[in-house]
C-alpha cells in the first residue's frame, strides 16, 4: 500500500471532518483502506453493530478532493439509513438511495465528483455486506441514541453554523462591532419569530455612510436589505438587540407598504409606539434612552389608530418634531425608496412575499416549540399579513352588490320563445329579466376631474364600474364632473364609460356642490348610492346617501368617515 495514497485519503478524511455536518456525522463512520476491493469498486460500507466501516479503494488515483466527494457519499449512505435497504428486493429503493446521496453532495458543494463516476454507481456499484433485520442500530453514546437522530443533529449543526456565518456577515465598508454581531447572532438562534429576516440582511456600522444617509441613530432599508448603526453610540448587547428587533419587525410587518400616502413621519412614529410597546412587554433586550419613543398608554392600539389621533392634535404634533425616531429628529427610520418593479410582481418570489412570509413562518415555529408568549395584538398583525389583500375591484364589487340584488327571471307570452317556430301548435313563453323601468336601478358617479387625477386612473376606475354595471344589467349611471364647479353629464348609458365620456374640468377640487346636486335631483335615488373617485385631496364633505370612496394606489382621506374607502392600483 502506498504511503502517499494514504496520506491523500487521510487528508480528505480529515478535510471533511472539518465540516459541520459531517463532523458530527464521521462519529458513524470509520474510514479504513482497503486493497482487496474489486478494481472497479471505489469504496463499501459495512455495517456493525455499533458504528459502519467504509473501506475506500486506495488503488484508485483520485485527488484530495474527489476522495472528500465519495467519503461524503459514504456518510450520507451511513446516515441517511440507506444500509436498511434489501438489495435483493428493493433494487428501485437502491437506485434512488444513490440519486438522493449524490444530489445532496452536489448541493452543498462539498469535493469534487470524479469524472468517471455516474449516480448509478452509488459507492462501489452496491452497498455490501450488512445485518438486515429488525434490531435497531445504536451508536456507542451513553444514551445510545438512533442513527437517524445523529444525522438530524449533524444537521441542526450545519444549519446554526450557515447562519453564523451569515450573522458575522457585514459589509466591506463598515467593521461591525462585537456587540452588534452578537446581538444579530442571538436573534437567529434565539428568537425564531425574526431570525429569518435577520439572516437576510446586511449589518452596517460605519459613521461616514450613517452621515450621507443623515442616519443618527439606526435605520433599515427594505429594498437594499441593510441595517445602518451609528457606532458612536456603543449600545450595549442587550440594546442592540432591542434596536435591530424594532427595525425587523417594522419590515417584518410591512410598515413601508402600509403606509398608503400618510405622512411617512407621523406613520412611522405610530408604528414606534406599537412595536416598542410589544417589545418592552415581551421584555427582550434593553431600551436605549435615545431614540425610541415609547408611551404606556398606547398599548393595545394600533398603529393606524395612533397616527389617525396624531392628525388631530395639534400639540402632539408639536410635542413629536422635538422627539427622535431611532432615524433622529422627524425622520423615519423606514428607508423608503420607490420600490422596483420586481417588488410588486416577477419571477420568484417578490420581496414583499419574502417579507411576509418570513415572519409569518417564525410565529408558527416559535409557536409550534413553545419559544415564548407574544403580545396578543402582535400575533393578530402577523396573521392578519399572512392573508392576501382582497383586490380592489373585488372589495367595491361587494360593496356595490349589497344595492343591486340578482334579478329574477320571469316567464311571458307577451313575446314568443326562439322555439316557437318548432312547435306552432303549442304557445311556449319566453324568459326575460324584470328590468327596472327608467333609471330606478342606477347608481351615481362623482367623477373628480381636478389636474391632479391623471387620465390613465380615470379611465381604470371607470372601467372596473362599467364591467360591473354591466354584469348586474345596471343600463345607466349617473355621472357628475367635479373641479371648481360641478358638471352634470345626467344618466349616461354602461356601455359610453368605456370610450364615450369626455371629460370635463381639469381645474380645482370642490365636491360638495357636486353632492348636493345630486341629493337635490328629484330623478335620483334618496339613498344613493353614491361612488365618489378622486385623489383624495379635497376638504371634508357632507354626505347624506349612502356612499364609498374610490382612490388610487397611495393616496389617503384627510379627514375620518365611516364609508368604505377602495384603492384601485
Amino acid at each position: 500500500m502506498s504511503s502517499t495514497l494514504e496520506q491523500v485519503i487521510y487528508d480528505a478524511n480529515h478535510q471533511l471532518q472539518e465540516h459541520p455536518l459531517f463532523g458530527v456525522l464521521s462519529e458513524l463512520v470509520y474510514v479504513h483502506c482497503n486493497s482487496k476491493l474489486p478494481p472497479e469498486t471505489w469504496a463499501q460500507l459495512h455495517e456493525s453493530r455499533f458504528q459502519a466501516a467504509l473501506h475506500v479503494n486506495h488503488k484508485k488515483k483520485l485527488s484530495v478532493d474527489e476522495w472528500v466527494y465519495i467519503l461524503a457519499l459514504g456518510h450520507l449512505h451511513v446516515a441517511m439509513e440507506h444500509l436498511l435497504v434489501n438489495p435483493k428486493t428493493e433494487s428501485h429503493k437502491l437506485h434512488a438511495c444513490y440519486h438522493a446521496a449524490h444530489h445532496f453532495v452536489q448541493q452543498m458543494n462539498i469535493g469534487k465528483r470524479p469524472a468517471n463516476m455516474l449516480d448509478s454507481d452509488g459507492i462501489g456499484g452496491k452497498l455490501a455486506s450488512w445485518i438486515n433485520d429488525s434490531r435497531p442500530h445504536y451508536m456507542p453514546y451513553e444514551k445510545q441514541e438512533r442513527w437517524q437522530a445523529v444525522f438530524d443533529r449533524a444537521l441542526n449543526a450545519a444549519a446554526q453554523a450557515a447562519l453564523a456565518q451569515i450573522a458575522y456577515h457585514s459589509d466591506k465598508r463598515s467593521p461591525v462591532s462585537i456587540n452588534l454581531r452578537d446581538a444579530n447572532l442571538w436573534i437567529i438562534n434565539s428568537f425564531p419569530l425574526l431570525s429569518a429576516l435577520a439572516s437576510s440582511f446586511i449589518l452596517i456600522e460605519n459613521a461616514d455612510i450613517c452621515k450621507q444617509m443623515h442616519i443618527d441613530i439606526a435605520a433599515i432599508h427594505p429594498v437594499l436589505k441593510e441595517v445602518y448603526i451609528h457606532p458612536r453610540w456603543h449600545f450595549s448587547k442587550p440594546q442592540m438587540i432591542f434596536i435591530l428587533l424594532h427595525e425587523y419587525l417594522h419590515i417584518g410587518l410591512r410598515h413601508d407598504i402600509r403606509e398608503q400616502g400618510r405622512d411617512p413621519y407621523y406613520w412611522n412614529v405610530a408604528c414606534d409606539y406599537v412595536i416598542n410597546g410589544w417589545l418592552m412587554e415581551m421584555a427582550i433586550g434593553e431600551m436605549p434612552v435615545v431614540g425610541m419613543l415609547y408611551d404606556p398608554k398606547q398599548a393595545g392600539r394600533s398603529a393606524e389608530e395612533i397616527y389617525d389621533d396624531i392628525l388631530q392634535n395639534v400639540n402632539w404634533q408639536r410635542r413629536l418634531k422635538r422627539e427622535k425616531t431611532p432615524r433622529g429628529d422627524g425622520r423615519p427610520d423606514i428607508i423608503s425608496d420607490k420600490p422596483p418593479a420586481w417588488w410588486i410582481s416577477g419571477d420568484g418570489v417578490s420581496l414583499d412575499e419574502f417579507y411576509r412570509y418570513s415572519i409569518v413562518e417564525g410565529l408558527e415555529y416559535a409557536e409550534k416549540r413553545g419559544r415564548g408568549d407574544f403580545p396578543a395584538g402582535l400575533v393578530e398583525e402577523i396573521r392578519a399579513i399572512s392573508q392576501p389583500p382582497i383586490p380592489w375591484d373585488v372589495q367595491l364589487t361587494e360593496w356595490l352588490d349589497q344595492y343591486f340584488p340578482p334579478l329574477e327571471k320571469r316567464r311571458s307570452y307577451a313575446r314568443a320563445s326562439r322555439r316557437q317556430s318548432s312547435t306552432p301548435d303549442i304557445p311556449r313563453p319566453s324568459w326575460s329579466y324584470n328590468l327596472d323601468s327608467g333609471k330606478e336601478r342606477t347608481f351615481g358617479v362623482l367623477l373628480d376631474t381636478s389636474g391632479s387625477m391623471s387620465r390613465s386612473e380615470l379611465a381604470k376606475a371607470l372601467g372596473a364600474i362599467a364591467a360591473y354595471a354591466q354584469s348586474r344589467e345596471v343600463r345607466f349611471i349617473r355621472l357628475v364632473y367635479c373641479d371648481a364647479i360641478p358638471y352634470d353629464a345626467g344618466y349616461v348609458e354602461v356601455e359610453a364609460l368605456l370610450h364615450q365620456v369626455e371629460v370635463k374640468g381639469r381645474g380645482g377640487t370642490v365636491l360638495q356642490p357636486a353632492i348636493n346636486l345630486l341629493e337635490k335631483a328629484k330623478d335620483f335615488p334618496a339613498r344613493g348610492p353614491l361612488l365618489i373617485i378622486s385623489d383624495g385631496y379635497f376638504e371634508a364633505i357632507r354626505v347624506r346617501m349612502e356612499h364609498a370612496y374610490l382612490l388610487s394606489q397611495g393616496c389617503r382621506l384627510a379627514f375620518k368617515t365611516p364609508a368604505p374607502v377602495f384603492y384601485f392600483d
